[in-house]
């Protein structure tokens, strides 16, 4: 379980992202760097101690657009290895929250106070956006997650 000062930390981390360009297989913030939506998640954990340094035993090679084309499961997969799943009405601050977009579960943000989330997305970059209501986002089947094993 997340303490208050934790999930503070995750919400002040991940707000230092916005406005980093979109970037796959990257994880460089701010105006000279660039991420994808997996590599904020990663890195927003790593930097305030709740996951190791590393790559996690993540493939680089992964696809950026897996979630189109592939029931691949490899995303949500990682997420699991570190967070467990929670449902949408016990929602808080740093928690994560996953969607399916096409066949996959692939695209990952940050809540900051749920609907509000921030995200990496091509052709946007780093932002904070409204889970409900973003294009990329709405009507799609979603899943959330909080850091730590049950």
């Amino acid at each position: 379980m997340l303490t208050t000062e934790q999930r503070e930390a995750i919400v002040t981390e991940a707000r230092t992202w916005i406005g980093t360009r979109y970037r796959g297989w990257s994880a460089v913030k701010g105006a000279k760097g660039g991420v994808d939506c997996g590599m904020l998640l990663k890195q927003v954990y790593q930097n305030v101690g709740l996951l190791p340094a590393g790559n996690l035993g993540i493939d680089m090679r992964y696809s950026l657009q897996v979630a189109q084309h592939l029931d691949d499961t490899a995303y949500i997969d990682k997420i699991m290895e570190w967070f467990h799943e929670v449902p949408e009405h016990e929602v808080q601050p740093g928690d994560i929250v996953v969607y399916r977009l096409g066949k996959a579960f692939a695209h990952g943000g940050i809540v900051i106070a749920w609907p509000l989330m921030i995200h990496a997305i091509a052709h946007g970059g780093v932002r904070l956006t409204s889970g409900y209501t973003h294009p990329l986002l709405a009507g799609h089947v979603k899943k959330f997650f909080s850091w730590g094993k049950c």
